[in-house]
């Protein structure tokens, strides 16, 4: 072999190295980027019950989805009643019901099936209820994520 076939070989090798650590880096900041798109987020409340009815359209704020996230509802809780029906309805008690409870329950979702897109918020209605107290509890836990995720989320 001679000097510079050697030279032009081992150039050939350091830029294709070049190329692999560049390709291995852009993956490694891509994987951290998704890794950080996700968080959980606890949520919770209460319905003041009068005359065996209430709603809690005051604390829509804190069940949002905010602008540029997506929410993926993983577990709702609704307890403290005997009898009667909470539901929780997406924006407006006279919306879309997504999680009836004929009785006090612990829900689990699976991923993507219950979702809130940006500005969509849990609102919560009860009727009929007969309580041991003046209040009902409400809580869950969603999967709070960057729009852009979406696709990857649902796979």
């Amino acid at each position: 072999m001679t000097a510079g076939l050697e030279l032009d070989f081992s150039a050939q090798i350091a830029a294709s190295l070049d190329g692999v650590t560049a390709a291995l880096d852009r993956e490694d900041r891509w994987r951290r980027r998704c890794a950080q798109a996700i968080t959980q987020v606890p949520f919770a409340g209460d319905i003041s019950i009068t005359a065996g009815a209430g709603s809690s359209t005051h604390a829509r704020d804190k069940l949002q989805a905010k602008t540029g996230y997506i929410w993926s509802i993983r577990r709702i809780t609704a307890q403290g009643w005997s009898a009667g029906t909470v539901t929780a309805y997406r924006n407006d008690v006279n919306g879309e019901p997504v999680m009836p409870f004929p009785v006090p329950a612990v829900n689990t979702i699976g991923r993507g099936e219950l979702m809130l897109m940006p500005g969509d918020a849990l609102v919560w209605n009860a009727t009929g209820i007969t309580l041991t107290g003046t209040v009902l509890q409400y809580w869950g836990v969603a999967d709070c994520f960057e729009s852009w995720y979406l696709p990857f989320y649902i796979g």
